[in-house]
């Protein structure tokens, strides 16, 4: 029982989300569409019911809680570096569930209200939230559920550190320039293009770097 009492904060947003879900399942009229797919420009281009929407957005961020919440009951690693995990899990299930919650919520919004918005805000929701794992990536212990898990990685002490080390700093980069491409809303369909293709590219680059460790090391 004292451990729930670290995730009180994902157990009350999930509380809203919860409430915010059903007030607009309520408000929106029954064959309102929902945007659920953002192309690499930042347009919609793929919709869903309201109800199918709640529904995926309250199961994933239900079972993104639930995974981290379970970790001590499934993961064989979890009881080797068990306070590390315990000050970083509670904050990685709050974050996880708030900017997911804040995608479908988002999602709703336009529906309400259409796409004017000066901003777009699912790039910035993204960047901020591969701001927040890029610092939070260097701390995870190896283990076989959270972080950059590749065979080479948990296979290998030493690679999971360097490969979590320097994807740390990549996706700081990627979320910056994904929050930059965000609130700049250029037209340019290329400069959006691009931009989205660099973010995306540092973002997977630690699987290719890890396998190149992998490789110096004489295998």
């Amino acid at each position: 029982m004292n451990r729930i009492k670290h995730y009180r904060g994902s157990l009350i947003l999930l509380a809203l989300y919860a409430i915010a879900l059903v007030y607009f399942m309520y408000a929106l009229p029954a064959d309102a569409q929902i945007p659920i797919h953002w192309n690499a420009e930042g347009e919609i281009d793929g919709y869903t019911g309201k109800t199918g929407s709640a529904l995926f957005g309250m199961g994933l961020s239900l079972g993104l809680f639930l995974l981290i919440y379970l970790m001590p009951y499934y993961s064989p690693k979890y009881r080797n570096h068990e306070a590390r995990f315990e000050r970083i899990l509670p904050g990685l299930s709050f974050v996880l569930i708030l900017f997911f919650a804040l995608i479908n919520v988002y999602s709703y919004i336009i529906a309400f209200y259409g796409s004017s918005i000066p901003i777009n805000f699912i790039f910035v929701i993204m960047g901020l939230m591969f701001l927040f794992l890029g610092n939070l990536l260097p701390k995870v212990p190896r283990n076989f559920f959270i972080g950059i898990r590749t065979p080479w990685t948990l296979s290998d002490e030493e690679n999971w550190h360097k490969t979590h080390r320097v994807g740390g700093y990549l996706f700081v980069i990627s979320g910056v320039i994904l929050t930059i491409k965000g609130i700049l809303l250029v037209s340019m369909q290329t400069f959006q293009t691009v931009t989205s293709v660099i973010a995306f590219g540092l973002v997977l680059y630690p699987l290719l770097y890890s396998f190149l460790l992998f490789r110096r090391k004489g295998h």
